[in-house]
């Protein structure tokens, strides 16, 4: 054994320190990246909904329009206007 091999050491535990530390932050990040996943698919569920209630809702004004109008076509048609 020579004299370097205690700095080698060193520098390995430092090193394997160090890769430990950034394999903690990575998985801070992918928890906290999870988290906010997480969320945005519940607004995304939110506004599916809202979105799906506002197409029947103009659907339903649209039937009724052609309905209406249809009605005072045919009311017209009936009476000679």
């Amino acid at each position: 054994m020579t004299a370097s091999e205690p700095d080698r050491l060193d520098r390995i535990e430092n090193l394997l320190t160090g890769f430990g530390e950034d394999l903690s932050t990575v998985k801070n990040d992918l928890n906290s990246l999870k988290e906010q996943t997480i969320k945005t698919n519940e607004q995304v569920k939110k506004w599916d909904g809202r979105l799906w209630g506002l197409t029947l809702a103009l659907i339903s004004t649209a039937w009724a329009g052609i309905i209406g109008a249809t009605a005072v076509v045919i009311t017209r048609s009936l009476t000679g206007s």
